[in-house]
C-alpha cells in the first residue's frame, strides 16, 4: 500500500479539477479563476494567471505543454506553453462547462449545464 502526503497549494479557493501529464507535472483549477501548477508531484504549487474570475471546473493536458480549461460562463482557456500564457478560446455558450475530453490533439468535446455539448476538430480554434 502506498503512502499519501499533503501538498501546500497556497490558496483558500475551492479546487474543482486536476490533470497530471506525468508523476510530477500537473495543474489544478478552481473558484475565482484559480490555476495552480506543480512540477514536483504536488509537494508545492505555483499560482498562474487565468485572466478571469470565472470558476474553472476542469483541466486536461494532452501533453506537457498543451492544456485546456473549461468553466463558468462558457469559459474555455488554452495554453501551448505549460500555462506561461493562456488564450481565451471562442465559446458559443454562457452555460457552465463541467468537463472536457480529447480524442487527439485536435478533437475534443466539452459538456456542461442544460445538456450543452461543444465539439472542436481544430484544437479549439472554433
Amino acid at each position: 500500500m502506498g503512502s499519501t502526503t499533503a501538498g501546500t497549494t497556497g490558496t483558500t479557493n475551492l479546487l474543482y479539477g486536476v490533470s497530471f501529464t506525468d508523476a510530477n507535472t500537473g495543474a489544478a483549477v478552481g473558484a475565482n479563476g484559480t490555476i495552480l501548477r506543480t512540477t514536483n508531484g504536488g509537494a508545492t504549487w505555483t499560482s498562474q494567471l487565468s485572466y478571469t474570475a470565472s470558476p474553472l471546473v476542469a483541466v486536461v493536458f494532452t501533453d506537457a505543454n498543451t492544456g485546456t480549461i473549461v468553466g463558468g460562463s462558457g469559459t474555455i482557456l488554452h495554453t501551448t506553453n505549460a500555462g506561461a500564457t493562456r488564450e481565451l478560446q471562442p465559446s458559443i455558450t454562457t452555460y457552465y462547462l463541467f468537463a472536457i475530453s480529447f480524442a487527439n490533439a485536435y478533437t475534443a468535446v466539452a459538456v456542461g449545464q442544460n445538456g450543452t455539448i461543444l465539439r472542436t476538430t481544430n484544437a479549439g480554434v472554433s
